[in-house]
């Protein structure tokens, strides 16, 4: 069954825009880094794997069976890095638009996605809600209205952001989060 925004609101909600991010959007300079920094995995992994491959497969003897296993036990770890660094970021631009939807009330914004496992992150606004817009040269637009604070593994502050990422109409959404903090009546877009 699948679920309505509906389904999530509180009483008082009411739906003022839904979207998803635009199809077609690659982040090139970070694919193109993860899939150099993952060629030399790949590559290691298939070498490794294959020369084990080669002896369990040789019929030599008993020896050449154990080495044949341990080389292809020792390289699919490498192989799985590499395959994931190499396609991972590729298939996750890919995929994103399909799997994630944005909505926003006249209360919160809603972020859902669903990959291995359903999310849904459910940003309030309120009048002291921080807005951000970022817009891009093919007309796209980013809106981040959610901002985390966390400290990471060395001690040092990060910030997450939380919003809609990539979508075509984010002029109109950005005008609309910002009457919904100057608590002014709007209507659905």
């Amino acid at each position: 069954m699948q679920d309505a925004w509906e389904d999530w609101f509180q009483k008082d909600e009411r739906l003022l825009w839904q979207g998803a991010p635009a199809s077609g959007q690659w982040n090139w300079i970070r694919n193109a880094f993860m899939t150099a920094f993952g060629i030399p995995f790949l590559g290691a992994g298939l070498f490794v794997s294959g020369m084990g491959l080669g002896h369990l497969f040789s019929l030599g003897g008993i020896w050449d069976f154990g080495l044949g296993i341990i080389l292809t036990a020792f390289g699919i770890p490498f192989l799985a890095v590499g395959g994931g660094l190499v396609f991972g970021t590729w298939l996750h631009d890919y995929m994103t638009p399909t799997h994630t939807r944005f909505a926003l009330t006249n209360r919160a914004g809603y972020i859902a996605t669903r990959y291995w496992k359903r999310n849904m992150d459910v940003v309030p606004i309120t009048s002291d809600t921080q807005v951000e817009i970022q817009e891009s040269r093919k007309g796209l637009a980013s809106i981040y209205f959610g901002f985390d604070q966390y400290t990471d593994s060395d001690g040092d502050r990060q910030t997450r952001q939380k919003g809609f990422e990539g979508i075509i109409d984010g002029t109109a959404v950005y005008r609309l989060i910002r009457a919904i903090k100057a608590g002014e009546e709007v209507t659905p877009i």
